[in-house]
């Protein structure tokens, strides 16, 4: 009896033990979702920012003003391609950090899990990646008050709540018990995985070379935004079904002759 105890308590100690057998492609594709998500967010507040900043007008008008006229924005504005695809590149990276041991230290229903993991990221953000971008450290250079922390953490939170929220779901709930079925959805949880990023490179590459040809739909780094999400869409849904249809041969060779 004292042995099963402490073997309980080990088990429960090592998050190792908890953490799923398809954490990897679930990784991926939660934090691909995640990170659509967190960029739509983004989009809108620019856009809510320009419609409302005025250089000329109140405090906080002013505030809104300096959000889209700042060092952070010129500096993106000079490397599109790399802003761009670093972000969505450490959104799956922060999404395997927490699918590989956050996950599993946490309590809670999967969105709560998620938002106080984004806790990390924004903090390292505000506090290292606004200096590298000359936005001083809290943003202070940007000149926006308090806004850039606070549009900053509500972008993490959004962030991780859809992460948590995704990762969550259990594949487990969507079997009906048999090994057959299990090894079909992993495959085709596998597959898109692989096909999201490789669907975000792929149009990320795309909406750079096209971007100077839709100037009229838009600025380049919206076009290449779009591109690199699009892309990755279309990654998780083909190589889903990719990943099925792989797996639906393999059981053809296998299955027993008649």
């Amino acid at each position: 009896m004292a042995v099963q105890q402490q073997t309980q308590r080990e088990l429960l100690g090592n998050p190792s033990t908890r953490r799923r057998a398809d954490w990897l492609g679930d990784s991926i594709v939660s934090g691909f979702i995640a990170s659509f998500a967190m960029s739509v967010v983004m989009a809108g507040a620019f856009g809510l920012s320009q419609a409302i900043g005025d250089q000329n007008g109140s405090r906080i008008e002013g505030w809104f003003w300096a959000l889209t006229h700042n060092p952070v924005i010129e500096t993106t504005q000079n490397a599109i391609v790399l802003a761009i695809g670093a972000n969505l590149l450490m959104g799956l990276v922060w999404a395997v950090v927490y699918g590989y041991d956050a996950e599993s230290r946490l309590s809670g229903p999967g969105w709560r899990k998620g938002m106080l993991f984004s806790l990390g990221p924004w903090l390292l953000s505000i506090f290292a990646f606004f200096p590298i971008m000359n936005g001083g450290i809290l943003g202070k250079d940007i000149h926006a008050g308090p806004l850039p922390v606070l549009g900053n953490l509500i972008l993490h939170l959004v962030y991780g709540a859809v992460l948590g929220s995704i990762y969550a779901i259990d594949l487990e709930a969507w079997l009906d018990g048999s090994a057959v079925d299990r090894a079909h959805a992993e495959a085709q949880q596998r597959g898109a995985a692989f096909g999201t990023v490789v669907g975000m490179v792929v149009g990320l590459a795309i909406g750079w070379l096209l971007g100077p040809s839709l100037d009229g739909v838009g600025s380049r780094a919206l076009i290449v935004l779009i591109g690199a999400l699009t892309g990755g869409a279309l990654g998780l849904a083909v190589g889903s079904l990719a990943g099925a249809e792989w797996a639906g041969r393999d059981r053809g060779r296998h299955a027993p002759a008649r």
